[in-house]
């Protein structure tokens, strides 16, 4: 014997109701206004970005002079290991080994600390240049009339006319 599948009562008024929404729906008879922004373009060539990149560029090279003072006095402990190799006792090589082993890890540990710190300071930079996008961003639609501004991220924007670029005029407003 087959058996009776039945339909739900509520999924009818479902399908009645989409129905009678889509043959409701009405086109706008409005244009809507498109622009694209790179914002990765805004974020390197606006004032704050670049300020942003001098920082973390200072705090790199700054960094790398640390670093590279504390890899010297490793490489001169290792140097009085190899020469004192036959010279020195044994309890006095095995601690210039302890302080060569305590060095590299304090140089190991500084560069983890000064990769986060970096890292944070990126990241804060990047939010404060972001809070400035914002108000850019709408005195650009004002100016412009524009109704929806888009990411022009590769991929997802597949293709985009110049004349709807407002990259440059958004990177003049947060200049000014």
């Amino acid at each position: 014997m087959k058996k009776l599948t039945v339909f739900p009562f509520y999924a009818l008024g479902f399908f009645a109701l989409l129905f009678l929404g889509i043959s409701s729906f009405k086109p706008s008879t409005t244009s809507t206004k498109i622009g694209v922004v790179d914002l990765e373009r805004v974020v390197v060539l606006s004032n704050a970005g670049k300020a942003l990149q001098s920082r973390l560029e200072k705090f790199q090279e700054t960094a790398e002079a640390e670093a590279e003072t504390m890899s010297e006095n490793a490489r001169a402990i290792r140097q009085r290991i190899a020469d004192g190799s036959t010279s020195l006792s044994g309890e006095k090589l095995a601690e210039l080994q302890k302080q060569y082993e305590d060095q590299m890890m304090a140089i190991r540990r500084f560069q983890d600390d000064k990769q986060r710190e970096g890292q944070k300071m990126r990241d804060e930079g990047l939010k404060g240049i972001e809070r400035e996008i914002e108000p850019g961003m709408k005195k650009l639609v004002d100016q412009t009339g524009v109704d929806l501004i888009l990411n022009n991220t590769p991929g997802i924007v597949v293709y985009a006319g110049q004349s709807i670029d407002l990259t440059g005029q958004l990177i003049e407003l947060l200049n000014n």
